[in-house]
């Protein structure tokens, strides 16, 4: 993602498009938290990345995130303000930061376990996958007709790959207790 970021703050279309498509999804899923309908919070996420775009040069790499769900917190309260939505500012002002870290963090945290897992090996990631969708070992065997000591030994193999690939996140999941 360095390198995309890196990319797009030299004026590159090409990473821009793939940051706002990696961003679209859980951008959107933060406005409507502010009970914002589909179609403003497009308009809110189209002007975000228009701002983000003309600020690029301007925007860390370390901070993009932060950056974009800061201006998009303001832009949503801005929009709600000028249009008197469903919510009034007081509403939206005083909605705890505490809980808006807590989404923000869930989204990201979630988007980075889906990474990782992705990353695996075609067989581990199927094994992971139905693990995650609550399949038991022996129900994992049958479904993929292999031993129930090959899906262990694949989850061990995968949990030791997504625990490396993910040691960055872990600690910030202890300190914060999620």
């Amino acid at each position: 993602m360095d390198e995309v970021i890196k990319r797009f703050r030299e004026g590159n279309q090409r990473a821009f498009e793939e940051l706002f498509w990696s961003f679209f999804s859980a951008g959107r899923q933060f406005v409507k938290s502010f009970q914002v309908d589909d179609s403003c919070a497009d308009d809110i996420l189209q002007e975000v990345f228009i701002h983000i775009w003309n600020k690029r040069q301007s925007i860390e790499s370390d901070h993009f995130k932060a950056y974009f769900y800061k201006a998009l917190r303001n832009n949503t309260i801005k929009y709600i303000t000028r249009n008197k939505h469903v919510l009034n500012l007081e509403c939206a002002e005083n909605k705890e930061s505490e809980d808006v870290l807590l989404k923000i963090t869930e989204i990201e945290f979630n988007r980075e376990i889906l990474r990782a897992v992705s990353l695996l090996p075609e067989k581990r990631r199927e094994i992971i996958l139905l693990s995650m969708s609550g399949m038991s070992e022996q129900m994992i065997a049958d479904t993929l007709n292999i031993s129930i000591n090959t899906v262990k030994n694949q989850k061990t193999k995968a949990y030791a790959s997504l625990r490396q690939e993910l040691k960055d996140i872990s600690s910030f999941v202890l300190l914060f207790g999620l």
